[in-house]
């Protein structure tokens, strides 16, 4: 009877271990995110718009914010497609992700007060996305690296 009484408090004992164990599984949750956060922009080109046109916007975009002292990168790719190992010549899509050092800074620019100014040079650069492509994807990311 004692061996059952051990073994019973044995396996309870397993058994809360491994429960309390599993409380403690990593979250994937954006508000967790540790690493890196961006916003993702994949974009069509318009049949008048060019990758010049596209270039112009994503320096404008990346010099918005060095304006105003904000740590963040603007990097921009141009995709093509792939078939088998083969990659075609033509674009396919044009890819716009703006990275922020954390969320901690990303949220602290969200919340910021835009002035007049900054209104006037985010849609100086927004209309030159706007005349060369089309936004179809828009997410937020985390990089795990």
């Amino acid at each position: 009877m004692k061996i059952l009484k051990y073994l019973f408090i044995f396996l309870i004992t397993i058994n809360t271990c491994s429960v309390f164990s599993a409380h403690h599984e990593k979250s994937y949750n954006f508000s967790d995110c540790e690493g890196e956060v961006g916003n993702l922009y994949v974009s069509e080109m318009l049949e008048s718009g060019t990758v010049k046109g596209f270039k112009k916007a994503v320096k404008l975009h990346q010099k918005f914010y060095k304006d105003r002292g904000i740590d963040v990168q603007v990097k921009a790719n141009i995709e093509y497609e792939r078939d088998g190992n083969e990659t075609t010549d033509q674009p396919s899509r044009l890819t716009t992700v703006v990275v922020f050092p954390s969320l901690k800074v990303q949220g602290l620019w969200q919340n910021r007060e835009f002035t007049e100014q900054d209104q006037k040079d985010f849609n100086a650069f927004v209309e030159i996305y706007n005349a060369n492509t089309k936004v179809t994807v828009r997410k937020s990311i985390c990089y795990l690296n």
